[in-house]
């Protein structure tokens, strides 16, 4: 058979292994990896070590494996630097992260006496984030992860390497299946990306006319605009009702092969299904230990319950467990159900893009590099989106002023004429919601718009998932803050879009227009007058409650909690003090309405860059009106729950300058649930892995607002093997927790960390209460041989929660140090996470505003607000924390507690009565602690080989 013709270009992807970053500062390459790609193909391979002639560092040998043993009788680079060059002349040279391997090879080749090389270079970091917009993460080792590319050694160049091909062959790939319209428009953005990158797009369009593209069926043009074509909304509804699965035998048939009947979850099922039948108690609270699946568990009963006449409206506490419960489990459910199922998931008009906006934002020239990024992301994103769920990007950059300017505002915002409504997001949302059976949306959303929700939908039933954080929610909802420093910076970036100097400015728009030339001189003077009057309103805040405080103190964060009656008073509408800011913020928003007007009258005489400038200065102006109604929200619960609400003052200082904030709300629901919420539904159903503090606590009743004698309970263990694969491990000899000063406590945490580490070698994640004991513990860390062993991630210091999650869960011998936030809401299986470290019982610290608030009201009810809040919640989260460890049938894990006080003060002994009874619990000394872990860790990996 004859051998086929290669016809296209060879591009050479290139890993470097090297002792470190620089070679102006000596670091050499130590191992080259090459795999030669043509026509979607790897034709060749080429890698060797290199001697470096100088020693390796620790860390990198601890990262690549490569010794300075194994570098000994390598050659040094000069011996192949004839080779490396004449292998990639005349090629294209690719390599994740390219402006670090391809300047390091060419200076060590100009170091070898060699030319550098001129060839193409392109970047498959960026062309991934282009081209995968939906991806977690852009490391190497996640992205082949994401698809499913074999990559067994990361870190070593040869496997790198032959990854980077791979993902190059997928990118190049995805690359001819980018509809040719939005090839052009992001040709046309002249994107700057490193090196030649942005070259793949113009190369491609320039080969689609040669040889043209058709648009896939699952896309159509709008407009200009390439978009995915919606979700079918199914109006088949079946008339009849079906009768539910009873017995095992019936679920067994109902199942088939797709799913397996559990025991625990069919019992759970069964006993939410027959609440319903019956009229008995208006609530149920269900608490579905780990493992059970209590998502599939309640959805399947309630959807026989109410299908097809009645709705349900799923409330969960994060926006990950909506996307998981429409994208997983929905899917599961219609594969198994009699009938066809729809859903649809609801968040705050804020999560989603305003199409509108966006495509006015393409006009824009005057573009940073990461704005222009994200445009193209997004422009690929769209071609595969239904929902413009911006979560769906992952982004960690959603505060940049970009996202201000293409958030969407709700559909009343939008222009019913508009080019671009009837592909509207929350317009075709809308529409389905009008289909769906069940209406997925989180705890906050929920709050706002309950009758929204419910009684306008024919009073569904309602599920309310992870049940605990419902009135945390409520409250978080009740409380807002208004920065000062956000407010000044809002002001002088309206300034500066109206300001005649600058390049691009509503003066210049505007400028041939008298009428609208005098607005735009009156919206100067209303922005001085605004920024003038928010000053004052800062100042005189300052007077009243801040100069009580030392001027010359040397704390870097300083809060004060604010009179209620004092702060009522400053805030009175009447004061001329809030009078001169609304006045200012009213005359700016009239006169830019009258620009507004204007602009519309004319709307296809203007530039692309014009309408991004009136978004712009829309949307920043719609932030100050945020803040204006955050005042009047502040005066609202003064005068109507001043009892129930604290306000406090932030000062945040440094040696270049300080800032100020307002916050405050309440502090307690004050049966707003019973009275705004549940009214809208039918018969509220509470769910949760971890609700119950005690058996006998008032604490879950009074959080959720409901009556205990009208609720039914019923409790499911987790069906995990306790017994055998986990043991709680108390330190007999630990130090008592102790200030922040305390050196002794924070060198014991240190030490024993750094011994439970190293003698066992696993995932551990260690939690702590504070982020200021973290720094002090990883400072001293970073001093010790385990800091060169190990990934070491701390919140705070390495990286923002999602970043760390992200590193530790694609680890395999990472140890991350984590607050409050990553004691629940992670989902980390199998060999993920084998040891979980509790350095202190979960308190809250009892000189946080909040928490002496809320102890104030308790104390004045004539309760003691250690057992009626403090004790429950630190039950709660210490389950929530221990429930980290095992998370399918298959796991095993020790967790150990560093904290004496759950074994000698009485009340830890009630903590430890909640966590699972099968758990094996002992108190030893710290020595024979890290041993006994030692071992079962052993154990349990040789039973699993």
């Amino acid at each position: 058979m004859p051998r086929k013709k290669l016809r296209g270009p060879i591009y050479s992807v290139v890993d470097l292994e090297t002792t470190g970053t620089s070679v102006k500062n000596g670091d050499r390459i130590i191992q080259i990896g090459c795999a030669l790609v043509q026509d979607g193909t790897v034709v060749n391979h080429f890698e060797t070590l290199v001697n470096p002639r100088a020693k390796i560092p620790h860390q990198i040998e601890q990262l690549t494996g490569i010794s300075n043993h194994n570098v000994q009788s390598a050659p040094l680079f000069e011996d192949i630097a004839g080779t490396v060059f004449s292998l990639l002349t005349g090629t294209i040279f690719v390599a994740h992260n390219v402006n670090f391997d391809f300047p390091f090879l060419n200076r060590e080749l100009e170091r070898a006496g060699y030319p550098i090389l001129t060839i193409q270079a392109i970047d498959t970091v960026t062309l991934s984030q282009i081209l995968l917009p939906t991806a977690k993460s852009y490391r190497l080792r996640d992205l082949t992860a994401y698809l499913t590319i074999q990559h067994n050694h990361p870190h070593s160049a040869a496997s790198d390497a032959d990854a980077t091909a791979q993902l190059l062959i997928d990118l190049l790939a995805k690359l001819k299946t980018i509809p040719t319209i939005t090839l052009r428009q992001l040709v046309s953005m002249k994107l700057e990306l490193p090196q030649q990158t942005a070259d793949v797009f113009a190369t491609e369009l320039g080969r689609r006319k040669r040889d043209p593209v058709k648009l896939d069926g699952s896309m159509y043009v709008s407009h200009g605009m390439v978009l995915h074509r919606p979700r079918r909304v199914s109006t088949n509804i079946s008339g009849r009702q079906f009768k539910y699965p009873s017995t095992k035998k019936a679920k067994q048939k109902l199942f088939g092969d797709h799913l397996t009947v559990r025991p625990a979850q069919a019992k759970l099922m069964n006993a939410i299904y027959n609440h319903y039948r019956q009229d008995k108690a208006e609530y149920m609270v269900v608490e579905a230990g780990t493992g059970i699946g209590k998502t599939l568990g309640y959805l399947l009963p309630l959807l026989f319950h109410t299908y097809p006449d009645r709705r349900l409206v799923v409330s969960t506490a994060t926006n990950l467990l909506q996307q998981q419960i429409a994208e997983q489990t929905m899917r599961q459910l219609n594969q198994i159900l009699p009938f066809e199922a729809t859903s649809v998931v609801v968040k705050g008009s804020s999560h989603y893009l305003d199409l509108t906006k966006f495509v006015h934002s393409l006009g824009e020239s005057s573009d940073s590099k990461l704005v222009q990024l994200l445009k193209a992301k997004i422009l690929v994103w769209l071609l595969q989106t239904t929902s413009g769920d911006l979560d769906e990007l992952n982004l960690t950059v959603q505060s940049s002023p970009y996202f201000a300017e293409i958030r969407h505002q709700g559909v009343e915002s939008l222009d019913q004429q508009g080019p671009y409504y009837q592909d509207d997001f929350l317009v075709r949302q809308q529409s389905r919601l009008k289909h769906a059976n069940v209406i997925i949306t989180n705890h906050a959303y929920l709050a706002a718009h309950a009758e929204e929700l419910g009684a306008q939908n024919g009073q569904p039933f309602l599920v309310v998932d992870e049940a605990q954080h419902l009135s945390d929610s409520v409250l978080k909802m009740a409380r807002h803050t208004i920065s000062f420093q956000e407010l000044m910076a809002n002001v002088n970036t309206l300034r500066g879009l109206v300001n005649a100097d600058n390049e691009f400015s509503l003066f210049d728009t505007f400028a041939a227009l008298p009428l609208a030339d005098y607005n735009v001189e009156l919206l100067t003077s209303d922005l001085q007058h605004l920024d003038d009057a928010i000053v004052d309103f800062q100042q005189a805040l300052y007077r009243r409650f801040i100069i009580q405080f030392d001027s010359n103190s040397t704390e870097r964060i300083i809060e004060s909690p604010v009179d209620n009656k004092q702060l009522s008073q400053v805030l009175n509408p009447s004061s001329s003090l809030i009078m001169n800011m609304e006045q200012a913020l009213a005359s700016t928003r009239l006169h830019f309405r009258a620009l507004e007007h204007i602009f519309e009258s004319r709307r296809d005489s203007w530039l692309a860059s014009d309408r991004g400038l009136m978004n712009q200065f829309s949307s920043h102006l719609d932030k100050l009106a945020q803040a204006d109604e955050t005042i009047h929200d502040f005066l609202r619960i003064l005068e109507e729950r001043q009892s129930s609400a604290v306000f406090w003052l932030t000062i945040q200082q440094s040696h270049e300058s300080s800032s100020m904030k307002l916050s405050g709300g309440l502090m307690e629901t004050n049966h707003f649930l019973s009275e705004r919420v549940y009214p809208s539904f039918a018969r509220p159903l509470f769910i949760g892995a971890t609700l119950f503090n005690s058996s006998r606590s008032q604490y879950l009743y009074h959080q959720l607002d409901i009556d205990r004698q009208e609720t039914q309970v019923k409790r499911f263990s987790s069906p995990f093997d306790y017994q055998q694969n986990s043991a709680l491990l108390i330190a007999k000899d630990a130090p008592q927790p102790a200030s922040r000063n305390n050196g002794h406590y924070i060198n014991y945490l240190s030490q024993t960390i750094r011994q439970l580490a190293d003698s066992t070698q696993c995932q551990t994640m260690v939690l702590f209460n504070s982020l200021l004991t973290i720094e002090q513990v990883y400072s001293q860390l970073r001093g010790t041989d385990l800091f060169d062993q190990r990934d070491i991630l701390a919140q705070g210091i390495t990286g923002s929660r999602e970043k760390l999650l992200k590193q530790f869960s694609t680890g395999e011998n990472a140890v991350l140090l984590g607050a409050s936030s990553f004691w629940e809401g992670i989902d980390l299986p199998r060999n993920l996470l084998q040891l979980l470290i509790i350095t202190r019982l979960p308190f809250d610290s009892p000189n946080d505003i909040i928490i002496r608030a809320q102890s104030n009201m308790i104390q004045q009810a004539g309760k003691n607000p250690f057992y009626q809040l403090q004790l429950p919640k630190a039950t709660i989260k210490l389950r929530q924390g221990v429930g980290r460890l095992l998370r399918t049938p298959d796991d095993y894990g020790v967790a150990v507690c560093l904290d004496p006080r759950l074994y000698q003060r009485r009340y830890g002994k009630s903590m430890q009565a909640v966590l699972p009874k099968e758990m094996p619990k002992k108190v030893l000394l710290t020595d024979q602690l890290i041993k006994q872990t030692k071992k079962f860790l052993n154990d349990h990996r040789r039973r699993a080989k």
